[in-house]
């Protein structure tokens, strides 16, 4: 009975000294860093921008890996299959909120598969108009749509934006048609030659056509006024209370790694995030720095995507 006592003792105590050495000793080989998006966008440059301090940090090379395809499904499917020991992490967008409302079987549970770490950015959608348009803000847009309906088109740039557009819709009592892009890029394109009216996109995208003059910010999505453009209005106070679409970019680990290897990575991400050089960084792309830990993330997270999933019921969007 002793010796049994003894020896279970003895494996639990081992036990705990192992998960404290694997928190300590972490990573053991390069980490890669999954970006489910094509090269050259805003994803990148959000893994760019930490990727040298975390492997400071971290004394190995993390390596930036991009696997697009399918709406950011193939490489989060990827991360949500490896094995979950902290050195494959993945950094998305909020499309991951949004896909559950746009398809209708995923290949992972994006409630229990993947492990929210922290926001690394966060960078509100913007409104943005041709300079031809006479609208200054959301509340003439929504004057303009009531007083002849159906005569304003929108266009989106992703998933996302196409849902935010929707939920504007919703909460304004109106139908600004919709037309999708394939991007920011085009649907900038077409707005700066005056070929749609109207867009939404996040304020990371737009802000360079914004800053040379070739088209106007209305509003910002966030609650109060973003810092990079303090004199845009937040939509929600100016013509549309209670609208919000704060587009982010975030870490993610698989299911089952172990809690106090999420939360060395997150005091890691902290570390790096409050770093001046990576703040100047991301707000040269039109970002703010994130931060919040796994929890307030998590609920974030299921937050949205009950949201999301409301809003495209709500405007009938049929899951493919």
């Amino acid at each position: 009975m002793f010796m049994r006592l003894a020896k279970f003792v003895l494996a639990a105590a081992v036990g705990a000294v192992a998960i404290s050495a694997h928190g300590q000793t972490f990573p053991l080989k390069p980490v890669r860093m999954i970006i489910p998006f094509a090269p050259g966008g805003s994803s990148e440059a959000n893994a760019r921008s930490i990727q040298d301090k975390l492997s400071a940090i971290w004394k190995q090379p993390v390596i930036i890996e991009m696997r697009p395809g399918a709406n950011t499904i193939i490489g989060t499917e990827g991360v949500a299959k490896s094995v979950p020991d902290g050195h494959t992490l993945l950094l998305t967008s909020t499309a991951y909120t949004v896909n559950p409302s746009m398809y209708a079987k995923l290949p992972y549970d994006p409630l229990t598969d993947l492990l929210p770490i922290t926001i690394v950015s966060m960078s509100p959608l913007a409104m943005v108009a041709t300079n031809s348009l006479t609208a200054k803000s959301a509340a003439d847009v929504i004057a303009m749509e009531k007083a002849k309906p159906g005569s304003v088109s929108f266009g989106v740039s992703d998933s996302s934006s196409q849902l935010a557009l929707h939920l504007f819709n919703m909460l304004a009592g109106i139908n600004l048609q919709v037309i999708p892009y394939k991007g920011a890029g085009p649907m900038m394109i077409d707005l700066v030659g005056g070929h749609v009216p109207l867009g939404f996109a996040a304020v990371s995208t737009v802000q360079g056509q914004v800053r040379a003059g070739r088209v106007r910010l209305l509003g910002v999505g966030s609650p109060k006024p973003s810092p990079i453009f303090p004199d845009a209005p937040a939509i929600a106070q100016s013509g549309l209370p209670g609208f919000e679409a704060i587009p982010w970019f975030g870490l993610f680990a698989p299911k089952g790694t172990p809690k106090d290897l999420i939360d060395k990575i997150y005091r890691d991400m902290v570390t790096v995030l409050h770093d001046p050089d990576v703040s100047k960084r991301l707000a040269a792309l039109g970002a703010e720095p994130g931060g919040q830990s796994p929890e307030e993330f998590d609920a974030r997270v299921r937050s949205e995507i009950e949201i999301w999933s409301k809003v495209a019921k709500s405007a009938g969007i049929k899951p493919e």
